[in-house]
């Protein structure tokens, strides 16, 4: 088995600058009989390209190997664009991002968050085969894909996520601190959207509402428990629709959803439109294009397909 890290030095604000790598170099030292390798991204991209490099590399020696990602789910999301289509090669994770939901959801089947910073685990971990998200569609007149393995986020979600991107550049706040100051500052706008969803063929919603996701994990926005009934492995996407329903229904309800409640509200169904679904089409009303969120990285889209890859590629488990 082979080892491979990829760090991204600006993840968390670059506040790991160094740090990250230091640890991994006495790791190394530790098991000179183990290959380790480490590598630096820098720019867009860079991950995604690395990871495919690292795994071809890895076929031709017949190894398996494990990638980790070290940074946001950007970068877990780069890694697992780059591993896709490679048996031999394992997606790791080394949550030092501002975020890091894909990990929140990898701990609720076992142990915790912080169980995947401790590296003297990794030799321990186990592959677990887990589903991704494919999202394609058309620009220039060429069909495009990519691979989310946590979550897309429309309209509020989505929006607030975007502000966040930018509001986590400003001296003093943090990555946690960004979202929950996006959050205000759109609840003020109530920024929403106007989409044609269906699922599996079948209408789910056509209007306005104040947001929509659909997702392979269950949190999104650093904690944010937005799809208590998600699972990595069952073959199916989270889909799930807050109305648009008024801006103080929305702040009583927000820390029910935050929390992963918000099926317990009372009267929820006429809140929230929510199913389980192998396939969604989603087509903006508003205008030829929509801005949303895919593992906190920003697209711009039309006609926007999402469908469920199962069990697509293999994710080490930490085994605290």
């Amino acid at each position: 088995m082979k080892y491979a890290f990829i760090i991204n030095p600006a993840s968390g604000q670059g506040q790991q600058d160094g740090i990250l790598e230091s640890r991994i170099k006495e790791l190394i030292a530790g098991n000179p009989n183990r290959d380790i390798r480490i590598y630096n991204t820098r720019g867009e991209k860079d991950a995604t390209v690395l990871a495919d490099l690292i795994a071809k590399d890895a076929e031709v020696s017949g190894d398996e190997v494990v990638i980790f990602a070290c940074g946001g789910d950007g970068t877990i999301q780069e890694v697992a664009n780059g591993i896709y289509g490679h048996d031999n090669a394992i997606l790791g994770v080394v949550p030092v991002g501002s975020g890091n939901d894909f990990v929140r959801e990898l701990s609720r089947k076992r142990g915790n968050t912080h169980d995947y910073l401790k590296l003297d685990t990794i030799f321990d971990g186990m592959p677990m085969n887990m589903d991704l998200i494919r999202m394609s569609w058309i620009e220039k007149g060429e069909e495009k894909c990519h691979y989310i393995a946590n979550g897309i986020n429309i309209g509020f979600d989505g929006n607030t996520a975007i502000l966040a991107h930018d509001l986590k550049r400003l001296p003093l706040v943090s990555g946690s601190g960004s979202y929950l100051l996006a959050v205000a500052r759109n609840l003020a706008a109530k920024k929403g959207q106007k989409l044609r969803i269906t699922a599996d063929g079948k209408d789910f919603h056509t209007g306005k509402l104040l947001l929509a996701t659909a997702a392979n994990g269950g949190f999104c926005g650093g904690g944010v428990q937005s799809c208590p009934r998600a699972d990595l492995t069952d073959g199916l996407i989270e889909l799930m629709a807050i109305k648009d329903i008024p801006r103080r229904k929305f702040i009583s309800l927000f820390p029910k959803y935050k929390a992963g409640k918000i099926f317990e509200v009372r009267g929820v169904e006429d809140l929230v439109t929510y199913t389980q679904a192998k396939n969604i089409v989603i087509e903006p009303m508003l205008a030829p294009t929509m801005k949303f969120v895919g593992d906190g990285e920003i697209f711009e889209t039309g006609t926007l397909r999402i469908d469920v890859m199962p069990k697509a590629i293999r994710v080490l488990m930490i085994c605290p």
